[in-house]
């Protein structure tokens, strides 16, 4: 097997393949010096919204499914794990935009399942406005309260780096006020309300035009700055 460092590992050995994922996992990566993989990221998401609101006939579906097939079989074969941590570096001061998480299933650029949503930030809050589709409906038009209610998981937690402070959520409520509508703009806002030594207490809502539809509280667990976990780095440390 070759050095972990020099991919490729032999791909036929589950154990070589494990350890070169483990060792590529905390390699640096900056999302914007990868286009083609967020171009790729990109492509995937359309496939799925067009594939939820397809209404063909058996042929044409059989003939979409025998192309996705074979593109599934392309990637796989080029699949060797998931190669980076989940932290890039936390923002690009050229925007304000969250750079973090890129294969988050909420917000992941480089995850074809994520919603795609950025988080920027506007003065002491984070900020982010979104128009969803029917993939994440639940009732007819109505944006599902699960996905709702993991948007403000990484909302809140983005908050939380707005004073460098960062842990695993330990609650979080969500009141649905009103039904929140698919394709019409959504506006989430967070904020830090308060920190003691061992946590962080986050606020947040969701305006659809002028109305408040919903509103989220939640509590995080700091963090030390010494701890020791894969792939993890303090956030605001990223380059």
């Amino acid at each position: 097997m070759r050095d972990s460092k020099n991919w490729p590992v032999d791909l036929a050995d589950p154990q070589a393949r494990r350890r070169a994922r483990a060792a590529r996992r905390t390699e640096a990566l900056r999302v914007t010096a990868l286009p083609e993989w967020k171009r790729l990221a990109d492509a995937l998401r359309r496939q799925i919204v067009a594939s939820v609101e397809q209404d063909a006939d058996p042929a044409l579906l059989a003939a979409h499914a025998e192309r996705a097939e074979a593109l599934a079989d392309s990637l796989e074969r080029s699949a060797a794990g998931k190669r980076v941590a989940l932290v890039d570096s936390a923002w690009e001061s050229e925007r304000g935009t969250l750079a973090y998480l890129p294969f988050s299933p909420i917000m992941g650029s480089l995850n074809p399942a994520s919603f795609g949503i950025e988080i920027r930030r506007e003065g002491e809050r984070v900020v982010s406005e979104v128009r969803l589709n029917e993939v994440v409906e639940g009732a007819t038009g109505l944006v599902h309260g699960g996905v709702i209610a993991g948007i403000y998981d990484e909302l809140l937690a983005s908050a939380n780096l707005m004073i460098k402070s960062g842990g695993p959520t330990g609650t979080l409520t969500v009141r649905y006020r009103r039904p929140t509508p698919l394709y019409e703009t959504l506006r989430f806002e967070g904020w830090v309300e308060r920190t003691d030594a061992k946590k962080v207490y986050a606020k947040g809502h969701c305006l659809a035009g002028d109305q408040v539809v919903s509103e989220a509280e939640a509590i995080f667990v700091k963090f030390s700055v010494d701890k020791k976990t894969a792939g993890w780095q303090p956030p605001g440390s990223g380059a």
